[in-house]
């Protein structure tokens, strides 16, 4: 391999990403890791044992008994020579060796003599570095077999470690990352909370200026229409105070939110003569729908309870929403009244009540039914999805 080749290797981009992948360059000693040389340079019987990683540009030792240096050159390492190779590297002599008898490690300073290491290699087959055991004396013999399995298994357990040690950061990440996320969440439900307490209080202003309003008007019908607007302001403030009450800012319990709608509009109106029943499958609904709903049941409960009764008849006014087997969902508004006349079109009616349920039909891209065989039946049919042009 000439030295241009060789610099390429080591420089190697997969590879040196591969190696840095571990976070483990230029870490504090590790009592794992060092229980490794130990056990090498026991059952090699050499006074030196180290793991050495080779980076792009150094040798750098992770752990390392009777060692010296924990970085090195790359063209003063012996491991950045051993890494080039796929096999165990056994050297019983570097100052016989051609590649290191010039070496500083060799000629000078530690004089060493004898060299073998198993290569660090990566599941995805880099090779990242070795885990070596070196003496001052050459060996002639070099390793026993034992010796030379036991070197091997120990690289490949150096390795098993390594991948823990990054799956046991990776997860601490990730709880961290969790965690954080949690805390955001925790947060916005604080300010989804505080939003919709503030709607809900500002819209209950709203209603009472209209109440006010109301109370100081003579002619009856003037004040029936602001009464109207009332009742439709406390639809939506109910929405807004069911998730606050519940803590879930993302879905009504609709079975809740009807009974209070209609226990709401029965105080409203006070017709004790008229019973108001609501009935709800256990379903929920985003905040939208579940406002054009509310308002829908505002709106036909009203008209009812207006029209539907005169003088002293009794009755009943029931509410019902549900889900069908086929994903849709039933709003049914029907009452025992004394019915719809059959002379008002619903598709044309001029009223603002029958023109705002039309709207909010259309705002939840359904279909509004209408029975008028016994007292007024009304459903509203409509997907179990988010209408279009919904927020999510």
């Amino acid at each position: 391999m000439t030295p241009a080749q060789v610099h390429d290797m080591w420089n190697d981009g997969d590879r040196v990403a591969a190696l840095r992948r571990y976070e483990i360059l230029d870490s504090a000693a590790d009592a794992d890791f060092s229980d490794f040389i130990q056990i090498a340079s026991d059952i090699c019987q050499t006074p030196i044992a180290a793991i050495n990683l080779i980076d792009g540009h150094r040798h750098w030792t992770l752990s390392g008994v009777g060692h010296g240096d924990r970085e090195l050159s790359l063209n003063h390492s012996i491991c950045a020579q051993a890494i080039l190779q796929s096999d165990l590297m056994v050297i019983p002599d570097l100052s016989a060796d051609i590649r290191f008898h010039d070496n500083p490690l060799v000629e000078a300073g530690p004089k060493l003599r004898f060299y073998a290491s198993a290569q660090l290699e990566t599941p995805g087959g880099f090779r990242i570095g070795t885990v070596c055991v070196l003496d001052h004396v050459p060996r002639a013999d070099g390793l026993s077999s034992r010796q030379r399995f036991t070197l091997q298994a120990l690289a490949r357990q150096i390795m098993t470690q390594l991948e823990l040690r990054r799956a046991a950061m990776d997860l601490t990440r990730g709880n961290a990352a969790r965690d954080r996320l949690q805390a955001s969440l925790n947060e916005k439900d604080v300010l989804l909370k505080e939003v919709h307490h503030r709607v809900k209080n500002n819209l209950q202003l709203i209603s009472s200026l209209l109440n006010l309003q109301a109370s100081r008007i003579a002619d009856p019908s003037v004040a029936s229409l602001f009464a109207d607007s009332r009742n439709r302001v406390r639809s939506m403030a109910m929405v807004h105070e069911d998730l606050y009450r519940a803590g879930n800012f993302a879905e009504v319990a609709m079975q809740a939110h009807l009974e209070g709608l209609c226990a709401q509009l029965d105080r409203a109106y006070g017709l004790a003569r008229v019973d108001i029943v609501a009935e709800s499958d256990d379903v929920t609904l985003d905040l939208n729908r579940a406002v054009s709903c509310g308002l829908i049941v505002n709106e036909l409960v009203s008209n009812a309870l207006k029209h539907g009764f005169p003088t002293e008849r009794n009755g009943q006014i029931t509410v019902h929403f549900g889900g069908r087997n086929n994903g849709t969902c039933s709003l049914t508004v029907a009452d025992n009244g004394i019915g719809l006349p059959l002379h008002i079109d619903i598709a044309c009616a001029k009223s603002l009540g029958l023109q705002l349920v039309r709207d909010l039909v259309e705002q939840l891209d359904g279909v509004l039914s209408v029975d008028r065989s016994e007292g007024t039946w009304f459903e509203v049919t409509f997907g179990d999805h988010r209408p279009s042009g919904s927020p999510k």
